[in-house]
């Protein structure tokens, strides 16, 4: 019986190394692809700062009150 957890441990391990194993390779790709020197860049000049301020607001979450007060 016991070597029957053992099985079950040893699947799950290499599950989790397969797992992390993808998460890496995913993660190394987009490393390149951040610091690729030889990409080019293209500038939407439809998109300016105003805007960019407007989707951040959108997308910002009010901070937390500083001073919890309890009963």
């Amino acid at each position: 019986m016991s070597w029957q957890l053992w099985v079950v441990i040893a699947l799950a391990a290499a599950g989790l190394v397969l797992l992390a194993a993808a998460r890496m390779r995913h993660a190394r790709k987009v490393f390149d692809d951040i610091t690729d020197l030889a990409r080019p860049i293209h500038l939407t000049p439809r998109v300016t700062a105003d805007d960019l301020a407007r989707a951040r607001a959108r997308h910002a979450r009010p901070e937390p009150a500083r001073r919890r007060r309890h009963g």
